[in-house]
């Protein structure tokens, strides 16, 4: 979260977008930079970090990858409106998603009654859904011309998620390689299609050795 937001601060509107991949060793949860205002930080049962972007809590581990991307708001591929900016990258990520034969689709409405609870609770606007069910979310922070954006994208799901969950409650989330899946897919194969569909999109990515991830 701190390389994310020393990227997002350093940034200018003048560079060329940034799309990093990351993943946490050990179950870590992290919460959008209000929801942490209201919560007693000190009593979580798990290792936290603040987001520098919004959002409800979610609880990383092994069955998941991370992604952000750092980009001027006027970027044509990615940017726009806030609403404009997220549709186009979830778009992106919807495509690249079904080229490794997971039906993935976008959610166009936003559930009412379910504001509160983690990330996965229900789908926002343009968050992608996998078998009517919640497979990626994520969050913008701007300033100025610049914006942050930071998902996580769910290869499987982690037991330490129905402590997140009422009781009783039916799972509204799934992972891409659950819901009977043939063929379980690695991070590196959703990296690799990520980054191809962003490059198939107009973005030529230069790529780094110092970080998991890939400058254009």
């Amino acid at each position: 979260m701190a390389y994310d937001t020393e990227l997002f601060h350093g940034f200018s509107s003048s560079d060329a977008p940034i799309l990093r991949f990351f993943f946490f060793n050990r179950p870590t949860l992290t919460l959008g930079r209000l929801e942490a205002r209201r919560l007693d930080l000190a009593s979580l049962p798990t290792p936290h970090e603040i987001r520098p972007t919004g959002g409800r809590a979610v609880l990383h581990g092994e069955g998941d990858l991370c992604y952000s991307l750092v980009a001027p708001t006027n970027d044509p591929l990615v940017g726009g409106e806030l609403l404009e900016s997220y549709r186009k990258i979830s778009a992106l990520l919807a495509y690249a998603l079904r080229g490794l034969d997971r039906e993935v689709r976008l959610s166009d409405e936003r559930h009412p009654g379910l504001e509160t609870g983690h990330c996965f609770s229900s789908p926002s606007f343009a968050e992608l859904l996998l078998s009517g069910k919640k497979v990626a979310g994520g969050a913008q922070a701007r300033e100025g011309n610049v914006f942050l954006q930071q998902g996580v994208i769910l290869l499987s799901l982690d037991p330490a998620w129905e402590g997140l969950l009422s009781k009783g409650m039916k799972s509204p989330m799934t992972g891409l390689n659950e819901e009977g899946a043939q063929v379980l897919l690695t991070r590196a194969e959703v990296e690799r299609a990520i980054v191809s569909t962003f490059e198939e999109a107009g973005v030529v990515f230069e790529r780094s050795m110092a970080a998991t991830g890939a400058r254009p």
